[in-house]
């Protein structure tokens, strides 16, 4: 059995630096080989995660090898509980099965009962946890914005997308214009692909 990671944060791997390279030191301990990594918000689409689910299924059908796929904690993979069920349950048949660290050190087989009862449980109570955050997270702008202390969200990467742009064709490396413009180097990877794909549509 071949062993792949997943390490995501839900912003730039700068701010949440300590969080990001513990998941993938917990990770590589436990003998994964592959490594995917992601900044995406906990209900946001992430398009590195479902690639991921793709690449393994295709690998183990090329190879026979199954796939193990490792994440420290259940919601930094999953982005619900609904999600969470579905996606242990499909993959086995394409031999590539869950090792959900929060929860157990081998894979899940979603054929247990009490593994399927603890997922749940967890699940359902990380789902819980998220939506009070969000709860309290609105009544605190509110209360900001009554102060006249609200300043919004600081700038996504993509704001950013002119700088990347501007200091990659000055020469700058992925990781020196990361540095520079204080983001992730996947962010900055994805803004010059983006660029890269437009200039492509316009000159077709």
């Amino acid at each position: 059995m071949e062993h792949w990671g997943y390490a995501r944060v839900s912003t730039t791997a700068e701010r949440q630096a300590a969080g990001f390279e513990d998941q993938q030191a917990k990770l590589t301990a436990q003998g994964v080989t592959v490594m995917f990594t992601e900044e995406a918000s906990a209900g946001g689409t992430r398009p590195v995660f479902d690639s991921m689910i793709e690449k393994a299924i295709a690998h183990a059908e090329d190879t026979g090898h199954p796939v193990a796929i490792h994440v420290t904690k259940m919601d930094r993979g999953f982005r619900d509980l609904e999600q969470a069920l579905r996606t242990i349950k499909r993959t086995p048949k394409y031999n590539v099965f869950w090792v959900l660290h929060d929860i157990a050190p081998t894979p899940i087989n979603p054929k247990d009962p009490a593994q399927a009862l603890l997922v749940s449980v967890l699940g359902a109570i990380g789902q819980f946890e998220k939506d009070r955050f969000a709860e309290r997270r609105t009544v605190g702008i509110a209360k900001a914005k009554k102060e006249g202390k609200y300043k919004g969200r600081a700038p996504t990467a993509q704001a950013k997308a002119p700088q990347v742009i501007a200091l990659h064709a000055r020469g700058f490396k992925p990781a020196e214009i990361a540095t520079q413009a204080g983001m992730g180097v996947a962010s900055v990877y994805r803004i010059l692909a983006d660029h890269k794909a437009a200039q492509a549509s316009q000159g077709a």
